[in-house]
């Protein structure tokens, strides 16, 4: 069935009213989608209807019967319609906000009431059709495919950009869920080494009935066990209030649900974590002898130094090898170099601390007036409670700092891309009529430049197809009109002077294929191979590429213009069916509009991080004053005050606080470091660290 596809904001009343994307189609196909997939009403063919898909009838909190005011994207056309029907997010509009009829659509786009152009089509398979036919659903979508081919799109919003988008996002995301996890994973193992201590009596008492350490040890994971069960289920319960902060942080409203398979894997992995985290307290404390029970002196929270003389070594080594590895290495090597700074902390904290406090403690001997802080020192040395809590201390800040300088730096890279273009306003349309359209466009009122230009996405590396570049082509003698490049390191004349056709892409992208400038390459623009000659780097992480129209070889299919809001409007009313157009900002708005919803997403999990190492931090802190009251009661015997004891406490806490903020803070430079070799690796340059 085809479609015209076009954008719209729709919202009630006067409101200003939410993006949505709209298919029209005739009153034939429309029928078609009644009463199958609808909730509730009808899609009717009429001067007024419109159907709504479900979530986006939440979003705007509309329901069958409520009128709406909906303005054209692009445009100050507007139109009073009425929900006819509130559909289900399957078929259509599994990817669609809004169904109109040609008739409504044309209210929107046109003068007149007869819309006959369609820029997309779809094809809605049931089983009973399929039988009919006698294909299978794999050869009914590759025919499909293969005649898709034929059909071209042009919008402001392209589905390679938001999906490079969520696919960049995702991988920020399952980073911060490992940090996360790993978090995690350190407090369940501080907890549970509180408890095993508390929990030595019991242990004597069972191996004095002649319980055997297998026993003992599967006694204390069967609780371990409900525990986690109990947590995980929690989690996933509350999955369902991240939904609607994500909704209330991003304006967006998401169709979230979790079904048993998902529920599942997610208490499975929560009793897994919990388990694995608790095994090396619990297997300590059933397989100490009993005579160690009785006197209390296993060693359950003391940390061993050949772990921590391992986990130094193993980081120094990745994260050098980090460091020059070849770019094609870098992301795996990566990956275990910032695991490695997660182990070195656990198992290397306690010990930092120790060091530092032990140089405190000499720097403060035999001086009467930093007694206290003498104290403290001593406390923070042997207090195996506030070391193991530095640990989540550290991990936090590594974490957080790594986090929010990442994702300030790729909010600023991404908004620079809206920065790119000098142009106000682009039309987008078939090759053919790009000329006419120029030469139309400069005569316009308001406009005081009309140039032709070349955007193609997704155009594919020959030594690399899985790579893709976007590429950007104008006119030598137009780039200061169109483009500020400049600003982005790049050098017009490097692109329009010198032998071949030359170009200039992102420093990523040249590492990644080992290119220096004055290399050749080859790149599939309009189908066809094109070598070029690497003239300059831009200095930006996206996977761009600028060219001299004049040598490229291929026809315009963009045409930039420098106008005002009303030859904006002039200009969207004129060319509304021949192709699109809008703001240049636009072109990319939305994706980037998608990342900084992310970003509003990932910097609520940074606070939540640091709000979850400090409530471990603050256990631990309570489980060392509570095992230390006999020590207190002495030195409020030997003349010290209440104000002296909260003092020395406070002291002591503080020095345990201030050095995992140092230690969290200098590791957080050198996760940054590994991942910015990381994301060369992928075409992604940033510079995090100079």
């Amino acid at each position: 069935h085809s479609a015209y596809l076009f954008y719209a904001s729709f919202g009630k009343g006067k409101e200003s009213g939410y993006f949505a994307e709209v298919y029209a189609t005739n009153a034939e196909d429309l029928s078609l989608y009644n009463p199958v997939s609808l909730l509730a009403g009808e899609a009717v063919n009429s001067r007024t209807g419109v159907v709504l898909s479900d979530s986006f009838a939440e979003k705007i909190g509309a329901k069958v019967g409520d009128a709406l005011t909906v303005t054209r994207y692009g445009s100050d056309k507007k139109a009073e319609l009425t929900v006819r029907g509130i559909a289900k997010r399957e078929g259509v509009f599994a990817f669609a906000d809004v169904l109109l009829s040609e008739v409504v659509a044309s209210r929107l786009l046109l003068s007149v009431d007869d819309l006959a152009v369609y820029n997309r089509f779809f094809v809605d398979f049931s089983e009973e059709k399929l039988l009919s036919l006698g294909v299978t659903a794999e050869q009914a979508t590759a025919l499909i495919d293969e005649a898709a081919t034929a059909f071209e799109l042009q919008s402001p919003v392209n589905d390679n950009n938001v999906q490079a988008t969520l696919r960049y996002q995702s991988l920020l995301l399952f980073t911060i869920a490992v940090l996360v996890a790993a978090l995690g994973a350190v407090l369940i193992y501080t907890a549970v080494s509180l408890v095993m201590k508390e929990r030595i009596a019991t242990a004597a008492l069972f191996k004095s009935a002649g319980a055997s350490s297998g026993a003992l040890a599967l006694y204390l994971l069967t609780e371990i066990f409900l525990y986690g069960v109990v947590g995980s289920l929690l989690g996933i319960a509350g999955s369902y209030g991240v939904s609607a902060i994500f909704g209330a942080l991003t304006g967006t409203v998401s169709s979230f649900s979790v079904g048993g398979g998902f529920a599942l894997i997610g208490m499975l992995f929560g009793v897994v974590l919990s388990l694995l985290s608790s095994l090396a307290p619990v297997l300590r404390l059933a397989s100490s002898p009993l005579y160690d029970l009785l006197h209390a002196d296993t060693p359950i929270l003391q940390p061993k130094a050949l772990p921590a003389v391992v986990a130094c070594g193993l980081f120094i080594t990745l994260f050098l090898w980090s460091a020059f590895a070849s770019v094609s290495t870098a992301f795996v090597v990566g990956i275990f170099a910032g695991i490695s700074v997660v182990f070195l902390l656990f198992a290397g904290m306690p010990f930092v601390v120790k060091w530092s406090s032990i140089l405190l403690r000499r720097c403060t001997a035999d001086r009467p007036r930093v007694g206290r802080l003498y104290l403290a020192a001593t406390g923070a040395a042997y207090n195996r409670h506030t070391q193991s809590g530095a640990r989540l201390l550290a991990i936090a800040v590594t974490a957080v700092i790594a986090i929010t300088v990442f994702l300030g730096n790729a909010n600023q890279q991404l908004q620079s891309f809206v920065d790119l273009f000098r142009a106000d306003i682009m039309i987008s349309a078939s090759s053919e009529e790009m000329q006419d359209i120029a030469a139309e466009a400069r005569q316009a009122d308001e406009v005081t430049g009309s140039y032709l230009g070349y955007i193609e996405i997704s155009c594919k590396f020959e030594a690399a197809e899985s790579t893709t570049v976007t590429v950007i082509a104008v006119r030598g003698q137009e780039y200061d009109e169109v483009l500020a490049v400049s600003d982005f390191g790049i050098d017009v004349d490097s692109l329009t002077h010198g032998e071949g056709r030359r170009a200039a892409i992102s420093g990523g992208m040249a590492m990644k294929f080992g290119l220096s400038v004055g290399d050749e390459f080859t790149v599939i623009v309009d189908g066809k191979p094109m070598r070029f000659v690497l003239a300059s780097l831009l200095e930006s992480p996206l996977t761009l590429m600028f060219a001299d129209l004049s040598s490229l070889g291929v026809a315009p299919n963009a045409c930039f213009v420098r106008g005002t809001d009303t030859s904006y409007a002039d200009l969207c009313e004129k060319y509304a069916l021949k192709g699109a157009v809008y703001h240049v900002s636009d072109a990319f708005s939305y994706a980037i509009d998608l990342a900084s919803s992310y970003i509003t997403v990932f910097a609520v999990f940074a606070i939540l991080v640091i709000l979850f190492a400090a409530a471990g931090y603050v256990i631990a802190s309570l489980a060392s004053y509570r095992d230390r009251k006999r020590e207190y009661e002495l030195l409020s015997a030997a003349g010290a005050s209440k104000g002296d004891l909260r003092r020395i406490v406070a002291a002591e806490n503080g020095i345990v606080v201030g050095v995992s903020l140092i230690v969290g803070t200098a590791f957080a430079f050198a996760l940054l470091f590994i991942l910015q070799n990381m994301l060369k690796s992928i075409g992604l340059y940033f510079a995090l660290l100079g």
